[in-house]
């Protein structure tokens, strides 16, 4: 048990101090179908206070409407649509926050490089410090200003779509199944 609260001790020492507020800019989404059965969800994050966030493209298909959870439990919807991407899985969207700000995730100034220490942040409603450390393990370029991050870590299927940020907390990415290995 004392060495189980040492280990628990060491974790919350070494998570980093920006680690609280930018874990309140992780949600869940839910989306609905015409009939208000639930069709999808999964995880986004706020780009900025007004309500303007990313998610995975695929949780949009066959949508009648969306719902975003956010860390404190409180629901809001999802009013417009501001641009997808199928190929990358992407969709951006704003949530009607009632005129209220909400925490965002900051974007990289510039792109992480290869043995980069980076982390993903996963959505959760509890006041935890959990956070996935890993490294960029390759940079790919894709179209003219974009680039592709394989990184080194163990996803599961809640991770998806959670950002991932650099050691400052600036988000450069959003987490996608792998595929291979």
């Amino acid at each position: 048990l004392i060495v189980c609260c040492l280990f628990a001790q060491l974790g919350m020492a070494q998570a980093p101090k920006w680690l609280d507020k930018a874990k309140r800019a992780v949600f869940s989404v839910v989306t609905y179908d015409k009939d208000n059965n639930r069709l999808n969800s999964g995880n986004g994050f706020f780009i900025s206070e007004d309500g303007t966030a990313l998610s995975d493209h695929a949780l949009f298909q066959g949508a009648e409407r969306a719902v975003v959870i956010n860390s404190d439990g409180s629901q809001m919807e999802v009013d417009a649509i501001l641009g997808g991407n199928s190929m990358y899985d992407v969709m951006k969207f704003r949530v009607n926050t009632g005129n209220k700000k909400v925490p965002a995730l900051v974007p990289a100034a510039t792109s992480p490089a290869v043995d980069n220490e980076i982390y993903l942040l996963p959505y959760s409603t509890q006041k935890d410090r959990s956070f996935t450390p890993g490294k960029v393990i390759e940079v790919s370029s894709i179209g003219d200003d974009s680039d592709y991050y394989t990184l080194s870590l163990a996803l599961n299927e809640k991770m998806q779509s959670c950002p991932v940020v650099n050691a400052n907390g600036e988000v450069f990415g959003m987490a996608q199944k792998a595929t291979g290995k």
